[in-house]
């Protein structure tokens, strides 16, 4: 029992002095008034993201417009519709960007880091975020903000140059267009009074239905491309929606790969041709051919 003495007591000096450190920087914290948690100091914007209403995105190929529309946000031009909003939303993050390195634009020539020929320009509501050059080490790019030129991590760039492919919503029917009917090919579709899905032929299961729908309101593309205007279509598939409008589809392709095409929007979406059971035919007892 005697040899376990000092290392008991070793122990106890060891909590003595842990008790005495935390009421130490306890006083200094309270006597300071040490603010703690995170600090924005290092922020390129005070905009908050949920205050984003407006984005307007100029790159030396492609010009775009987006609004937020009840919570969603919407490409307004070149074309009219839905955008993907995890894409803008990354976007909208340079906002939040951090940095140690700051220096007014008075004070530098900016034709030497890219910014008077700008790769592009960010408005975000009604501040500009332009984009230059990137330095040697680093991977970080040169930002303008009104007067400031800031260096920050180069992540954002990428999103902007894709232009309406990469901030489309890559879903054929999202599901707050309301979609009231679909025909595809041979199969007709369509909600009933009592808003279920029933098809015109009755050998398919109210499963079979549902994933069908399911799938064009909420299948992502792999990739969605400009539309191939010189390909003759396979298929013309109409979409109504619960407004009286309707929505053209073309059917391209199905292999190597399913490609739907939007003609009015001058795009076609890529998919999976593992994908035909569940967005062209509802049956899944027979095989398709091309």
């Amino acid at each position: 029992m005697a040899s376990k003495s000092p290392m008991i007591s070793r122990r106890w000096l060891i909590n003595y002095v842990l008790i005495l450190l935390i009421l130490v920087f306890t006083y200094i914290g309270n006597y300071f008034e040490v603010e703690t948690g995170y600090q924005p100091g290092n922020r390129i914007s005070t905009l908050k993201p949920q205050d984003i209403e407006t984005i307007s995105i100029q790159t030396a190929d492609h010009s775009l417009q987006l609004s937020k529309v009840d919570g969603n946000w919407q490409i307004e031009a070149p074309i009219l519709w839905l955008a993907n909003n995890i894409a803008v939303e990354r976007i909208i993050g340079i906002i939040n960007s951090e940095t140690d390195s700051r220096l007014p634009s008075s004070k530098i020539d900016l034709s030497t880091l890219g910014l008077q020929f700008p790769k592009a320009i960010l408005k975000l509501n009604n501040t500009d975020f332009v984009f230059g050059d990137t330095n040697n080490i680093g991977e970080r790019r040169y930002l303008l903000i009104n007067n400031t030129v800031f260096l920050v991590a180069d992540r954002h760039l990428p999103f902007m140059t894709q232009g309406v492919t990469g901030l489309i919503d890559r879903r054929l029917m999202p599901r707050s267009l309301s979609l009231q009917s679909l025909d595809i090919g041979s199969i007709g579709l369509s909600k009933s009074s009592s808003q279920d899905w029933q098809s015109d032929n009755p050998e398919h299961s109210e499963k079979q239905i549902s994933e069908l729908i399911n799938n064009w309101q909420t299948l992502d593309a792999k990739h969605v491309q400009k539309y191939n205007s010189q390909q003759t279509p396979r298929q013309k598939f109409i979409a109504t929606l619960d407004s009286g409008g309707q929505i053209e589809f073309y059917l391209m392709t199905i292999t190597p790969e399913i490609v739907i095409a939007r003609p009015d929007l001058g795009l076609q979406y890529h998919f999976d041709a593992k994908h035909y059971y569940g967005l062209i035919d509802a049956s899944k007892n027979e095989k398709s051919s091309d």
